[in-house]
Order: C-alpha cells, then structure tokens, then sequence
C-alpha cells in the first residue's frame, strides 16, 4: 500500500511520559534544577521510540490519500484511530455504514464493492500524550531517559547525543553493545536496549 499524509492539525505533545513520573522514578522530585534536561531526553528518547515504532504515535489529525493498494483492507499510518471525518473513496463520499473501522488497529474495512483509488482519508489518530501512552512505551521512554540522564552524570560514552534543531542522534559505544551481546545469548545491545526493544515491538508498524 501507498499512501501520502498531509498533517491537517500537528501534535500538541510527543512525550510519552510526564516530568512528573520521570523524576518520581529517578528520586529526582525534590530536585528542580535537572527538569530542563530531563525533559529535554523524554523527547528524545520518545521521538527515538516513534521511530523505532515506524510511526507517528502522537495525535494528530490528518488527510491521507491512498495511491496504491494491494489488499481490500486500508492500514492507516495514525493509530488508534479517534474519529474519521470523511472518507472520499474514488470520488463517492462514503457513509460509515460501508465500512468498519478497527480503531485499535487502524484497519478499515469496505462491506461491499471494491476501493476505488485514489481513497482519500480525513481522520485523527494516535495517542493523546502523554496521558494515554500505553504503558510499555512509556516504561521504554522511561529506561532510554533515565539511561541517559545517569549516562551525563558520570561522563559515561556509552551514550551519545548530538542535537541540531529538531534533529538528534542517540547512539551506544560498539565495546558496550559487544559486551551486552555476548551477556545476551546473541541479541545486539545493552541490555536496557533489549529491553526497550521487546517493549515497542508490538507497536511497531510493520505495514508501509
């Protein structure tokens, strides 16, 4: 499937997780001073995880057009899905006695016929953050943040960030991700990564 999004209403907040629950679980409540960095690397690690995931886990409300289409069901790229607005199949605005929506999923589903393309999605979709960010990826969010907070705190470079603008790269030293291989039976990266990793992998978008 192809398809082209264009962002009607951009995402107010990409965090999965609260200051406020990242400073509780790192003892840092009484501390106020560490807030700009600390809020600084739950973005980080949540647009890492959003990559990771190959989605866009924030809200937000959107028009995408499908170009292509190889099966009868449509896989939207902003899920769960909130409220679709219009779905403008091939031409014919559709009611939404044609089709059923799997919000959880994203899927939609034509009860009759066939699509006709180019079908023409207006919807919002995606997690209203950080307030109802699934649990696991927000514990994920959690581990990358507070790896990197205490990574700074001793001058650790096991951890890297360069930053410019909206851009940044997080990266681990090669020796430590050698080293949590070999303790992992084979599984690339520390073990914090592993972790991570099984956390977001069933939120990941395998459909592109």
């Amino acid at each position: 499937m192809q398809s082209v999004v264009e962002i009607v209403e951009e995402a107010k907040e990409i965090s999965l997780l609260t200051l406020h629950d990242a400073k509780v679980a790192l003892n840092l409540v009484s501390v106020t001073t560490a807030d700009t960095q600390v809020e600084m690397m739950i973005r980080w690690a949540s647009d890492e995880i959003a990559t990771m995931c190959n989605r866009t886990l924030a809200q937000e409300t959107v028009i995408e057009t499908i170009l292509e289409l190889d099966s009868p069901r449509l896989c939207l790229s902003h899920y769960p899905v909130k409220q679709i607005t219009e779905i403008n199949d091939g031409g014919t605005i559709l009611s939404a006695t044609d089709y059923i929506v799997d919000a959880k999923s994203g899927i939609i589903t034509r009860l009759s016929g066939v699509w006709g393309l180019p079908v023409v999605i207006k919807y919002t979709g995606g997690y209203d953050l950080p307030k109802q960010a699934p649990p696991a990826l927000a514990a994920a969010a959690l581990i990358m943040s507070r790896e990197a907070y205490y990574a700074s705190l001793r001058g650790d470079a096991t951890v890297r960030m360069i930053s410019h603008k909206h851009s940044r790269v997080m990266f681990f030293d090669p020796n430590v991700l050698a080293k949590g291989a070999s303790a992992g039976g084979g599984t690339a990266g520390s073990a914090a990564r592993r972790t991570i990793n099984n956390l977001v992998l069933s939120y990941t978008r395998f459909e592109v």
